[in-house]
């Protein structure tokens, strides 16, 4: 069972949901791409961030430039769990519900909380 920590937030055709989730149903590689920013929680960009999105059993990765922004390419439709984590700070993961095979989110800001 998943709990609810945060509200929703509707970001271009991507509904995201802070939550710590479990994987969701029907997963594909496909077009879309996601990005945005991650900082702490004080709104400082975070410089090395990782970013894994799981898709099955296989996973996209990137990480967060000088300036905290990040992007992944290569998501299809269905729900994704995005995990992000940077040393000294709380990993935080994302459920993704993608609903275009070729989409693009608006940034997506993301503020990680030290451990």
């Amino acid at each position: 069972m998943s709990k609810i920590r945060g509200a929703f937030i509707l970001a271009g055709v991507a509904m995201l949901s802070v939550m710590t989730a479990q994987s969701g149903s029907a997963q594909s590689r496909g077009l879309g791409r996601i990005s945005g920013t991650i900082s702490s929680e004080a709104g400082e960009p975070l410089v090395g961030a990782a970013v894994k999105i799981e898709i099955g059993s296989d996973a996209l990765e990137g990480k967060s430039d000088g300036a905290g922004k990040w992007a992944v390419s290569g998501l299809g439709k269905g729900q994704f769990v995005a995990e992000f984590s940077k040393d000294g700070f709380e990993t935080k993961r994302v459920r993704l519900v993608i609903e275009k095979e070729s989409m693009s989110s608006d940034p997506i800001k993301i503020a990680l909380k030290k451990s």
